[in-house]
């Protein structure tokens, strides 16, 4: 039994820096002046990917990347 909790233990302090530590942006855009921000779909880990995603989207209109604000 105490392994099990151990193993339980280990692994739960093991995933705690990634989930306290997650730095997930969102690529957002907007169409138009009076339009609301439009979120992509999928979060990116990096900002530096989300950079290189928001040069491919090709739409009319503004593009930015915001931070993921976990409360």
């Amino acid at each position: 039994m105490t392994k099990v909790l151990w193993l339980y233990l280990f692994i739960s302090l093991m995933a705690l820096p990634s989930l306290l530590f997650a730095h997930d942006y969102n690529l957002l855009f907007k169409p138009c002046k009076s339009c609301d921000w439009i979120i992509y779909p999928e979060p990116f880990r990096l900002k530096e990917s989300c950079e290189i995603a928001r040069q491919g989207v090709f739409v009319n209109g503004m593009t930015r990347c915001e931070k993921v604000d976990y409360q």
